[in-house]
């Protein structure tokens, strides 16, 4: 490790801690350290039986971040480096308790920080994962996303079951239990009301604590390439909803739900080799374009309970991965223009395609293959293969403002300007003007310039024809290969 990175990650972790400190003061609780007592007090089940709940707006207590609060809310999990600064089982809960907030929908922050001798950075996504179980195998709560996009609903017939002390109590406990290299752990939970900063709270510590934090682990995550892997991993931990549905987890290629890298899932593999991460030996490439191993399409066979036999990692076209219904965005086809569209949870507006987000996620979620429609992380326009076999971002025509100005960064400079998103046009014969008038790259697959060809899409969990998946793989080697005008 250079001295350059110890100094960002010792300034980084300073700035941490004096915004720590400074947060309102809130009502202090000391769980049990005990492993005997763990889990005392706590009355509401927290198993796999429980996954993948969805409360409805109807039965809904209360909310927790999601898109009333624009998606300013985090669940921000931190590795300390030092004992010193960590009370072991210290929850504070900052703000309104779970039985003052009935039918209130507010921005929240759940502040985690991990300690141990051997505990490093590497075992970041373990940690989140089983942070998360608190939540998304307990009673009566329905989590969806990760990080900044975090949202949060407890049913009605449950809330007398609940606070945010046994909440923080559960969350703690079930890390330390399953991963015995946790040895300090404390919390603080931020449920932002206006008069503790709203949103702008929220927002404030996501842009100057949590941002950084997760940029400089994703900067390291990504400087490994599928080239660089021998084996990829698998994950089948939401098949207790989508019981068909399966990840493979590469350098290149991160499941949806954000909460996990192929680094994480390599550590979670060595830890658990039994558990719901398991290797994915590569085998034969036979495309090395669009990411298609043999030894991943074998797996995929086996742990999809023999339905799927297929997956190209590097397309949202052919032979996409699954979606499950817990992805941070999405991929969509847009036959009117032959390109493709990304949209994240953040915006609540209509696509091109006349669908919500939300209208689109309960179209192609529920364990399916949906050729033209692929769930992805936020990050995962970040790779280097971001949907190659499709053409890559000279594919890419519309996505919403807020999401467009996170990938900056990413979309290639000549390229984004060319790109529109909903203050340029919704409708379909608008994003064909505006195509048209900037020369984006997919006109070039246009008939005389002029008129989209769009290619017959299958209906989910079936096969391409042949000769129609070999029309859509020539398109995307053509788009990918010309140099915007």
């Amino acid at each position: 490790m250079t001295k350059e990175k110890v100094t960002e990650e010792e300034e980084q972790a300073k700035d941490r801690q004096e915004i720590w400190d400074a947060l309102p003061k809130g009502k202090v609780y000391h769980v049990p350290t005990n492993p005997d007592d763990f889990f005392t007090g706590i009355s509401y089940d927290i198993s796999p039986r429980q996954a993948g709940q969805r409360v409805r707006k109807h039965d809904m207590y209360c909310e927790l971040g999601g898109p009333k609060q624009r998606y300013s809310s985090f669940f921000f999990i931190e590795v300390m480096k030092g004992e010193d600064k960590i009370e072991d089982g210290r929850v504070e809960v900052i703000g309104p308790e779970i039985k003052e907030i009935e039918g209130q929908s507010l921005p929240f922050g759940f502040w985690i920080r991990y300690y141990g001798k051997e505990l490093t950075e590497d075992y970041l996504d373990l940690l989140t994962r089983w942070t998360y179980f608190a939540l998304e195998e307990g009673e009566g709560w329905m989590l969806l996303n990760t990080r900044d996009t975090i949202w949060l609903r407890l049913h009605k017939k449950n809330a007398d079951k609940h606070d945010f002390e046994h909440l923080g109590q559960a969350m703690i406990n079930l890390c330390k239990i399953q991963f015995p290299l946790v040895e300090k752990a404390d919390a603080k939970i931020l449920i932002a009301t206006e008069d503790l900063g709203g949103s702008e709270h929220t927002k404030g510590i996501i842009d100057n604590v949590c941002v950084p934090y997760w940029e400089r682990v994703d900067k390291r995550a990504r400087a490994f390439s599928d080239e660089d892997a021998d084996t990829f991993f698998g994950c089948t931990i939401c098949q207790t909803f989508a019981p068909s549905h399966v990840c493979a987890v590469a350098p290149d290629r991160p499941p949806y739900c954000g909460i996990i890298t192929w680094i994480g899932a390599k550590v979670m593999c060595d830890l658990d080799p039994y558990g719901y991460i398991f290797e994915m030996p590569k085998g034969e490439c036979v495309d090395p374009e669009g990411g298609e191993y043999t030894g991943i399409n074998e797996k995929i066979y086996e742990k999809s309970n023999r339905t799927y036999k297929r997956v190209v990692m590097y397309s949202s076209i052919t032979y996409p991965q699954t979606n499950c219904g817990c992805f941070e965005a999405a991929i969509f086809y847009i036959p009117d223009v032959d390109g493709l569209g990304l949209v994240d949870r953040r915006y609540g507006g209509e696509t091109p395609l006349g669908l919500t987000f939300s209208k689109l996620a309960g179209l192609i979620s529920g364990g399916q293959q949906n050729h033209g429609y692929c769930g992805i992380s936020v990050r995962t326009p970040r790779s280097r293969k971001f949907v190659r076999a499709d053409g890559g971002w000279n594919r890419i025509v519309w996505i919403p403002k807020e999401y467009k100005q996170i990938l900056t960064e990413f979309i290639p400079a000549e390229l984004f300007d060319k790109i529109a998103t909903e203050e340029d046009c919704i409708d379909p014969e608008g994003l064909k003007e505006f195509l048209k008038r900037v020369h984006h790259p997919v006109v070039t697959l246009w008939k005389n310039g002029e008129t989209p060809d769009p290619l017959n899409l299958p209906p989910p969990n079936t096969d391409w024809d042949q000769e129609e998946e070999k029309k859509a793989r020539e398109k995307g080697k053509k788009v990918l290969t010309i140099l915007p005008l």
